[in-house]
This record gives C-alpha cells, sequence and structure tokens, in this order.
C-alpha cells in the first residue's frame, strides 16, 4: 500500500510523529511519501502581525506540490493518506479535486473550518484558503469508504467540537483520546502505527 502523511500548519515531515511513522511502515514493505508542503514562519507571521499576508501556505501552493505526488500513483495503487491537524483537510481537497479512490484515511486532530482562537489567530491567518465545509461529502464517502479520526480532549489549538463534526460529516470511527493535546507527540506513532497495519494483508510482508 501507499501512505501519504501530510503534516499540518507551520509544518514538516521532521515533525511529530511523522518521521517515525514513516520508519514503521517502511519497515514492514510500505511506500510513505511526507511532502514537505510550503509553510510561513511562526514568528515571522507573529511578528508582522494579521494585517500582512502570509506568503507560503496557500492551498493552492500545496496542491501544487501533492500533484507531483499524484503523478507517482497508478491506478492499481491502494492508498491511505495519513493527516494531521490542517493536512486532515487538506487530504478532502486533493482527494476531491484528483477524484482519488482511496482504501482508507486517518485523520489527527481535523478541522475544516476557522478555530476562532484569539490567543492562536496565527493558525487562522496562514490556514484561510484550505477551510471549506461544503464539500461533495456524500461523494467523499465513497471516495474514502474507511476513515478514523484521533482527537484529544485538550488540545490548544483544535476544540474537540471542530474534531467531531469532521468525524460525523465523514462518517469516521472515532478514537476520542484523554490529555494527548494536539496529539503531536512523537509517543502516539506506535498507535497510528498499529492503526495502518489495520488496513494490511500483513502475510504478504512478514514471510
Amino acid at each position: 500500500m501507499k501512505f501519504i502523511i501530510s503534516h499540518g500548519a507551520f509544518g514538516s515531515p521532521e515533525e511529530n510523529w511523522l518521521p517515525q511513522l514513516k520508519k514503521d511502515l517502511e519497515s514492514i514493505g510500505q511506500q510513505v511519501t511526507v511532502p514537505q508542503f510550503p509553510v510561513d514562519d511562526w514568528d515571522e507571521v507573529t511578528k508582522a502581525g494579521p494585517a500582512v499576508q502570509q506568503k507560503h501556505q496557500y492551498l493552492k501552493n500545496w496542491m501544487k506540490i501533492f500533484e507531483s505526488v499524484y503523478q507517482t500513483f497508478s491506478s492499481t495503487d491502494e492508498l491511505c493518506f495519513i493527516g494531521h491537524s490542517l493536512g486532515s483537510v487538506f487530504i478532502l481537497h486533493a482527494v476531491e479535486q484528483f477524484k482519488l479512490q482511496l482504501n482508507s484515511a486517518i485523520f489527527v486532530s481535523p478541522f475544516m473550518d476557522s478555530l476562532h482562537s484569539k490567543e492562536y489567530w496565527q493558525f487562522d491567518h496562514v490556514n484561510d484558503s484550505f477551510y471549506k465545509t461544503d464539500f461533495d461529502f456524500e461523494k467523499l464517502k465513497k471516495l474514502i469508504p474507511v476513515s478514523y479520526v484521533l482527537y484529544s480532549d485538550d488540545d490548544p489549538y483544535v476544540g474537540k467540537k471542530y474534531s467531531s463534526v469532521f468525524a460525523k460529516t465523514m462518517g469516521s470511527s472515532v478514537i476520542p483520546m484523554t490529555k494527548a493535546g494536539h496529539v503531536s507527540n512523537k509517543m502516539y506513532a506506535p498507535l497510528l502505527f498499529e492503526l495502518c497495519k489495520t488496513r494490511l494483508d500483513l502475510s504478504k510482508y512478514l514471510k
């Protein structure tokens, strides 16, 4: 299976649980791609203030990067997409635009709409072009027939109500977590690895 992992706002493939999950999946013979999408610098955005437009993190810029990933797919590929935070709604955009049939998807701390945070206004500032709540969800649920949503009860950035709405709208199986913050710590890589393995016929890889 091909696993595509999408980081979040201000993020990187080298942060959080992403590098460990990639390593674990590759250890059992899976193909894993973790693109670096264009992001802005948190400190620069904070210093410039909300009146100054972001430079890099726009949906169209992420789509340009994803298109190069899309070109590597074949019609026989089984695909599992994994998104952290903003990476989750980006998956919905990508699946919709490219009409991708997925095997499954895992959404970690997802949201689709403005987070309305006064303390962390930087996220809404750079995420604005990604927000969308009027996807064709019936079509998306056919293209993503199996999905999971993981979220924490104390996420400082994404209130659980946003992830709950995402899960309900997508018909996802929910894995609520306790005191896990933004579910970004590398300690959660094993949990995500186990979840990924449920989508595999491991007999093919463990001979």
